[in-house]
């Protein structure tokens, strides 16, 4: 394969990032958000006994890191912090009615900026479909490199 198609690759994923957080820019400037934030917010929503280890863990960041976002979002309302029943030791990160709302907010924002672009959800989902298989490919050779004995170049 040539080096000129991986580095292709490579620099297609960061445009897709920058493009996709420019997208969202007017949204993160209007309500004070950011990629980081959103996706704290999101997970508190999908998982409602969340601890910050698990949070970190899943948004790939350091759980001290993390404890300033989460204070933070704790004290603009997003999300609340539960001590558990059985452990006191243990307190769980849920999302709060505007946490909800805000998620709707950029999800909606989202959507509509997706449909001025888009007729249908076909682009998307092929995109996906690829993405999908390019990542496999990518997790398929890290296996590889972790069991293999050697590396030679």
């Amino acid at each position: 394969m040539e080096w000129e198609l991986i580095r292709e690759s490579e620099k297609i994923k960061a445009d897709i990032q920058t493009a996709g957080a420019s997208l969202m820019q007017p949204f993160y400037e209007k309500y004070g958000m950011n990629f980081l934030k959103i996706s704290v917010i999101t997970e508190a929503e999908l998982n409602e006994n969340l601890t910050l280890n698990v949070l970190a863990q899943n948004v790939n960041k350091a759980a001290a890191n993390m404890s300033v976002i989460v204070s933070n979002l704790v004290k603009d309302g997003y999300l609340k912090k539960v001590t558990s029943t059985y452990d006191r030791r243990v307190t769980y990160i849920q999302i709060t009615d505007k946490g909800r709302d805000i998620l709707q907010k950029s999800r909606l924002f989202i959507i509509k900026r997706y449909e001025s672009v888009m007729s249908d959800g076909k682009e998307i989902r092929d995109l996906i479909n690829a993405a999908g298989t390019y990542l496999n490919k990518l997790l398929e050779a890290n296996r590889k490199m972790v069991t293999a004995d050697n590396f030679d170049l």
